[in-house]
């Protein structure tokens, strides 16, 4: 339980051992000034001493320590200043370094022998001074086991706190990491909804603009499927963007895409123009949510590439093989591709690697022998698949 105005006491500590002192000093002040003798005042110096045994423990147990050689010269009788040296004690095994704690409480238990033997008691009276030192020794390692031990719970308490921040700070990291991951994973998904659509309508609206001029009828068909890769498109896009404000149901509304989807995502570019092919060995309904789903965007993610770069009467082939090891899925296309210049701009090729390494999967793209380009991948299944 904790009294009212603790914690303000605790943030002022300076005041609080001040207030403290004047209290104790009081009584020695007002002998000294009706007694004017220099032993009172030495208690007021003791007692001012420790005001600072936090901020400066070791030159406030320094000067605690001189005025006790200056009171056993001038006197050899307790006084009420002496009751500042436990004080001091305590604060220097608290506060102090290594060095002074040890070397204050060899100065307790020196002073300890000096008190029992400068105090005027009967030299005869062994037994009594042994008492007598056995209290003062006894007062003296108290004061000082007390300070260490303060000492160590404050150093625990700072590593705790120390910890708490460290934990807090690793925290947030964690959260930033996640949170850059999932951005990163929206990017690609993003790129690869635009790149594919936005491709696939260029091209049948270049057909369309051709056809217009010959065969109108060609041109209201091709106008149909741009309007239909245009509704899907947005579709997508408006799941991805209520991902990217928090909503709960925006994969309900708009499933992501994944290896069923393949046939149709096949039909709509050989709507465009290409002769594509598909030939599936295996069941795709084996590939779970992430492996469908990567699947799907590298056959998406290849297929557009051969839109964008593979120039005129270009064809390709999907191959997608399902086993227990994974899938394997391999595009080829006869296209002109590795000749077209490079924007730099591309990010496709990029984000297919790192779909893959998602999965601990291999991807290799590039030229094919005797022209056009191919992606080969292969793809584990995870713990949801199969």
């Amino acid at each position: 339980m904790r009294f009212p105005g603790e914690h303000w006491l605790r943030e002022h500590p300076l005041l609080v051992d001040l207030v403290v002192a004047g209290i104790l000093m009081m009584p020695s002040a007002l002998a000294a000034l009706v007694t004017h003798e220099f032993v009172y005042a030495l208690d007021v110096v003791m007692f001012g001493a420790i005001i600072f045994r936090r901020t400066a423990p070791v030159a406030s147990f320094g000067i605690l320590t001189l005025a006790l050689v200056a009171q056993v010269v001038l006197r050899d009788t307790p006084q009420w200043g002496d009751f500042a040296f436990p004080v001091g004690l305590y604060a220097i095994a608290a506060y102090g370094p290594t060095w002074a704690r040890w070397t204050g409480l060899g100065i307790g238990f020196v002073g300890a022998v000096v008190a029992t033997d400068s105090w005027g008691y009967d030299q005869d009276a062994t037994g009594y001074q042994l008492i007598v030192f056995v209290a003062l020794a006894a007062i003296v390692l108290f004061s000082w086991t007390l300070g260490d031990r303060m000492r160590t719970r404050r150093a625990y308490v700072a590593e705790l706190e120390e910890r708490a921040v460290q934990l807090e700070r690793e925290a947030e990291q964690q959260a930033r990491i996640a949170a850059a991951a999932e951005r990163a994973r929206i990017a690609r998904e993003m790129h690869d909804v635009v790149a594919h659509s936005l491709s696939v309508i260029v091209v049948q609206a270049d057909g369309a603009l051709f056809a217009a001029r010959k065969r109108p009828e060609a041109a209201t068909e091709t106008l149909a499927t741009i309007s239909q890769t245009g509704r899907e498109s947005l579709a997508e896009m408006r799941r991805l963007i209520g991902l990217l404000r928090g909503e709960e149901n925006a994969d309900v509304r708009t499933p992501m895409p994944g290896g069923a989807d393949l046939p149709n995502l096949v039909d709509q570019v050989a709507a465009s123009g290409v002769d594509v092919g598909l030939a599936v060995d295996g069941e795709l309904d084996r590939l779970g949510s992430g492996a469908g789903l990567t699947v799907y965007r590298v056959v998406q993610e290849a297929l557009t590439n051969t839109l964008k770069h593979g120039g005129p009467d270009v064809a390709a082939r999907v191959r997608i093989t399902v086993d227990a090891d994974g899938a394997h899925v391999v595009v080829d296309d006869d296209g002109r591709g590795v000749a077209t210049a490079d924007d730099g701009n591309g990010h496709g090729i990029a984000g297919m690697r790192e779909r893959i390494a998602v999965h601990d999967g291999t991807i290799v793209a590039g030229p094919r022998p005797g022209g056009g380009f191919r992606v080969d991948a292969r793809i584990p299944l995870g713990e949801g698949d199969g």
